[in-house]
């Protein structure tokens, strides 16, 4: 059961994080990507639903930052 609830927030919160601190959506999620696709490739998911709320779970954090714009913060 956890591996399904970390599968569920920890890809979104890495798109936020990534997406923060090189204030690039587009390269926060694909470092997002890259990790969870290379931990895939690794073979650390033992089932296919995990997998799958992990992609959902990118998209929801793609989605935040877009609609909250943290990606575009300027420094003062």
């Amino acid at each position: 059961m956890i591996w399904f609830m970390l599968a569920a927030f920890f890809p979104c919160i890495l798109v936020v994080l990534f997406s923060v601190l090189t204030r690039s959506k587009w390269v926060g999620s694909i470092l997002a990507f890259v990790i969870v696709g290379a931990s895939i490739e690794k073979g650390f998911f033992h089932n296919e639903w995990i997998i799958f709320i992990d992609v959902v779970s990118l998209l929801a954090g793609y989605i935040i930052i877009d609609q909250l714009k943290l990606h575009k913060k300027e420094d003062d």
